[in-house]
This record gives C-alpha cells, structure tokens and sequence, in this order.
C-alpha cells in the first residue's frame, strides 16, 4: 500500500470513529488582537531590485473538498515546490514538482477551516523540507513560503523547517496573500494605508517605487509562536500592491540591512505581468497547486470506495446531503466546486 492509499485509509478510519463516536468537543480558536501600527515616515527603508545570487525555493498547497457535513469532511490537497535560478540576467525554472494528499477532518464547524489549514502547513513544511536536503540549499539561497512565520506545534510550519534553515543560514521569508490583523492607527487596512503613504512620499521625491517598510510589531495569537519580524514591501514600480513580508528571526536579529537586502532580491523576481508585485516563485509554486476536474473525480471515486467497503457510505452521504442545500442552490455537483478560502493569522 503506498502513501496516498494509506492517507485514504486513515480518512476513512478517521470518519468511522465520528460515526461510531462523534465529533470531539469543539477546542478554543487561535485566539490574538489586531496589530495596530501608527504610519511612520522613518520607517520607508528604499529598496532597489538586485539579482538574486541564489537559488529561490518556493511551496504553496492547495485544497479541494471531495466529500462534506457539518462535523466532518474529506479533502484532497496538492502540494508544490518551485526553484527558480537567475542565469545571466533571466529567472530560470531549476526544480518543480508536487504531491498529493488525501486528508480527513473531523470536527466542530467553527475549528473546521483552522483544521485544514493544520494539515496544509504540514505538507508545505515536510515538502520543503526535503527539497532544501535534496537540493543542498544554503546561505544564498531563500525559502519563501506562503502565510505568516509562525512555526512549531500542530498547526504550524514545522519547526523543523525553521531549525534546518537556520543550520543551513538559509533567507527564510514568508509572505501571506492576505493578512487580516494588520491595522493602522485608525483602524483600516495597515497594507493599504502604507500603500498610500509611501505614494506620498515617492510623489515628494523621497522615497522610490519600492520600498519595505521595516518592522511592524505585531501581538500574539495564542498557541503560536512568531518566529520573525514583520515588514511589509513594496516590490514593483508598476503595482500598488503591498504585502506583509516576515522575515525569519535570525536573518535580521543584528540590524535591518538584511531585511532589506531581500527585500531587494526578491523585487528582481516580482515584475512579472502575471503576478505583478507578488514574487514569481510563490506565483508559479500556486500555479502548480490546481487539481485537474478528472483527477478530483478519481480522487472522490477512490473516497467513495473506501467508506463504501467500511459499510459507512449511506449514513455519511445522508449528512453530507443535509449539509449541502447550498450546493444545490447553486446548481452545482461536487464539494470540490465550492471552493473555500482558508483562514488568515
């Protein structure tokens, strides 16, 4: 049996207990305030793109639901890797691939995304991981994941990660698509309001186009630990995207030069038109993460088989029917349709 098969197995087995037993007492959210950040001039360090002198390691994951109710679900996750080598003046694919995942959650609804985003952190962290062995990644080189640094626990990257890249004295940065808690002094969207400030300043001839705005003191959210110092940058003349950028804690912990020495290695990869301020690596890792409809098919197909031969296929087909009126609403078939963001810390 190999891995795949036994992940739907362990799925399954994960589900029989919820029929025989119940979904477990809900536990308490991650729980941490807003970070507000009062806008300071001083704190625009500018930034001018310069050529990575290393490789860039790039994992992102995916999630599709194959089979759902209120209390449990069925999913299946690609997880993909991206290395990207700057030869002469152009960024060169070096390494690519992906992995599949079958996983089941059980749980109360409300603990149900921060599930699911525990498992996907876990694929991206032992995928990157082995990649960083496989390849011999080291002091020139990044790791850029997507979400916030936060590592160690059950629903972190692993700390492992972080322990292998400090050894190796690898740029670990992480940058979130989004992140929520981020607010200025009055309570907006800190990203977009250090958007606009710095389009002041650049109007004013005191700041460039890109820039990182460096550091960003941020409060705790229970159970996890930061292993970093927040920024934000800027990395593109022709974007007004801004992006939280965490930088691991042993990269900057001596002075702020570093901080914005990758943020200049990472703006000579951040022009591309498909992803304009956003750095390509993480870019084409995400492009890697879509599951082919035929492929979630078989995948739902091989679920469907699994609890079937457990005898437990009827009962959770009634739960999933009760739970997916919206679905239907909306004229659509397959959980995996439903496509659903997964949560921000």
């Amino acid at each position: 049996m190999n891995s795949f098969q036994q992940e739907v197995v362990e799925a399954v087995k994960n589900l029989k207990k919820y029929v025989d037993d119940g979904a477990p007492t809900p536990e308490p959210l991650p729980e941490g305030e807003p970070s507000f950040e009062e806008v300071r001039r001083e704190k625009f360090l500018p930034v001018v793109a310069s050529k990575p002198e290393g490789r860039m390691l790039s994992v992102d994951a995916s999630s599709y639901t194959l089979l759902s109710g209120n209390y449990w679900r069925v999913s299946v996750s690609r997880c993909a890797y991206v290395v990207v080598e700057v030869q002469g003046e152009k960024p060169v694919v070096v390494g690519e691939g992906c992995e599949d995942h079958i996983f089941g959650v059980v749980c109360h609804p409300s603990r149900r995304l921060y599930e699911v985003w525990s498992k996907l952190r876990r694929f991206e962290s032992e995928l990157a991981l082995r990649t960083v062995k496989s390849m011999g990644l080291g002091e020139e080189d990044f790791c850029l994941l997507d979400g916030a640094a936060y590592f160690g626990g059950a629903k972190n990257f692993l700390l492992e990660l972080y322990e292998e890249a400090r050894r190796r004295k690898m740029k670990m940065v992480t940058i979130p698509k989004r992140s929520l808690r981020l607010m200025d002094s009055q309570g907006r969207d800190l990203l977009a309001s250090l958007s606009i400030a710095g389009e002041k300043l650049h109007q004013e001839g005191s700041l460039p186009e890109t820039w990182i705005y460096h550091s960003i003191k941020v409060g705790e959210v229970r159970g996890l630990r930061l292993y970093a110092e927040v920024s934000a940058v800027k990395l593109s003349p022709s974007s007004r995207r801004v992006f939280r950028c965490d930088l691991v804690d042993y990269l900057v912990e001596e002075s702020e030069e570093p901080a914005v020495q990758a943020a200049s290695e990472l703006a000579y990869l951040a022009r591309d038109a498909r992803c304009d301020g956003y750095p390509a690596p993480l870019y084409l890792a995400h492009r890697w993460t879509a599951i082919p409809e035929s492929k979630l098919i078989e995948y739902e197909e091989e679920v469907y088989r699994g609890l079937e031969e457990e005898g437990l296929l009827d009962e959770l087909l009634r739960e999933a029917e009760a739970a997916s009126f919206r679905k239907v609403l909306l004229g659509l078939t397959h959980d995996y349709e439903l496509r659903e963001e997964i949560v921000d810390l």
